[in-house]
């Protein structure tokens, strides 16, 4: 009877090292428990032995074993993109999170407006998309078939009584009835009536673009009436952009601390950062654009044709350095029910999961303020496959068969 018990705790010491997660946290293996519910003769000759059990027959992995360890084996961490890092210490900053909005940089856009009063007719390339070289005409305005009280029928009568003055005195100067000084201001009159009637007559205006660019709006459609000076169109070198952040007025004592910005656009989930894009924050006359309660902070960033002009964003405004922070990219962090965890890898197969602290991100990286420390191996990438086999017991083809 002693040399049988004296077998079983032989064949006990020697099973194979990966039949448990050897955590170096919790300082347990699986042969100090389950095993001890039950007696060596419980189990009859037909049943199998340890020596032949593995996480993979047994469709354990995948599975939350005691005190939280999640079985995953090296081959599925690589099939399905499963990365980590080292914890370590590095800068991070300040951050504040505001709303904001991407806008054309100053002196990279122009107006197009009206020189007279009339009927716009615009030509086929006055479309918005389109490219337009400096000088490249849009349309016109014409006045003709409009009458009464507009800028165009008072040129015609100021044109209209000059030249009845200058056909008057004309031939009095010439019988000498009145003077020189008379017949050369009712010739300086003409001309100026005739200048301004030219410009209002029923050939119209020209509408022309006034730098090369792109045409991004259209203020008014084919024959709709126009005043002077009214806006037809904008036309923008589109080599730059404006990015602005309104940032709370309660927040004032940190704007001279802001250096830089990073923002993820309404239309994409992805994040920008401006240091990336050759921008910079400046000063701008646009002030008056921000909502009242905030003000405005502008970065000017090179247009590379990944952000739309117009659109809204989330702005996340860089502040002061934070050094020696423990800093996590942003999928590395899961949510349940309110709190925050990470997935700490144990051994080659082992997984932890640990509740952190978060503290302020960027958009990309959070700072963690509590619940990993330095040298520790983080899951980054795939670290929802990592939850949904602690969850589930299964990821995308793994299933159980006990």
């Amino acid at each position: 009877m002693k040399l049988k018990y004296l077998s079983i705790f032989v064949a006990l010491s020697v099973m194979p090292a990966f039949y448990a997660c050897q955590s170096s946290s919790n300082g347990h293996s699986h042969e100090e428990h389950a095993h001890e519910e039950h007696s060596h003769a419980e189990h009859s000759e037909d049943e199998h032995s340890h020596e032949e059990h593995s996480h993979e027959e047994d469709g354990h992995e995948g599975e939350e074993h005691v005190d939280g360890e999640i079985v995953f084996s090296p081959e599925k961490a690589e099939r399905f993109g499963v990365k980590t890092t080292k914890v370590a210490l590095s800068d991070f900053n300040e951050v504040i999170k505001v709303s904001g909005q991407i806008m054309p940089a100053q002196g990279d856009e122009q107006t197009v407006i009206a020189h007279s009063s009339g009927s716009v007719k615009l030509y086929a390339n006055a479309v918005v998309g389109t490219h337009v070289n400096s000088g490249a005409s849009l349309g016109y305005v014409s006045a003709k078939n409009i009458v009464g009280g507009d800028a165009n029928e008072s040129a015609r009568i100021s044109y209209q009584a000059a030249k009845a003055e200058l056909d008057r005195v004309t031939p009095l100067y010439k019988d000498k009835i009145v003077t020189e000084k008379e017949y050369i201001a009712a010739k300086e009159n003409y001309e100026k009536a005739k200048i301004a009637y030219n410009s209002h007559n029923e050939a119209g205006s020209s509408v022309t673009a006034t730098i090369s660019g792109t045409i991004t709006k259209l203020y008014v459609n084919d024959g709709e009436y126009v005043e002077t000076g009214a806006p037809i169109a904008v036309v923008s070198k589109n080599e730059k952009l404006l990015l602005r952040g309104d940032l709370p007025e309660r927040n004032a004592n940190i704007m001279p601390l802001i250096k830089s910005a990073t923002f993820k656009p309404s239309y994409v989930d992805k994040v920008f950062d401006i240091t990336e894009m050759k921008g910079r924050r400046t000063s701008s006359n646009k002030a008056a654009t921000a909502t009242p309660g905030y003000i405005p902070v502008f970065f000017e960033f090179a247009n590379d044709g990944s952000v739309i002009p117009g659109s809204y964003a989330e702005v996340y405004l860089i502040g002061a350095s934070k050094p020696n922070s423990i800093v996590l990219p942003v999928v590395s962090i899961t949510e349940e029910q309110g709190e925050y965890f990470v997935y700490e890898k144990i051994d080659d197969e082992c997984y932890m999961k640990r509740i952190v602290t978060l503290g302020m991100n960027n958009g990309k990286e959070f700072e963690i303020l509590s619940g990993v420390t330095v040298g520790e191996e983080i899951v980054t990438d795939g670290a929802i496959i990592i939850k949904m086999a602690a969850n589930s017991g299964a990821v995308p083809g793994h299933t159980h068969e006990h």
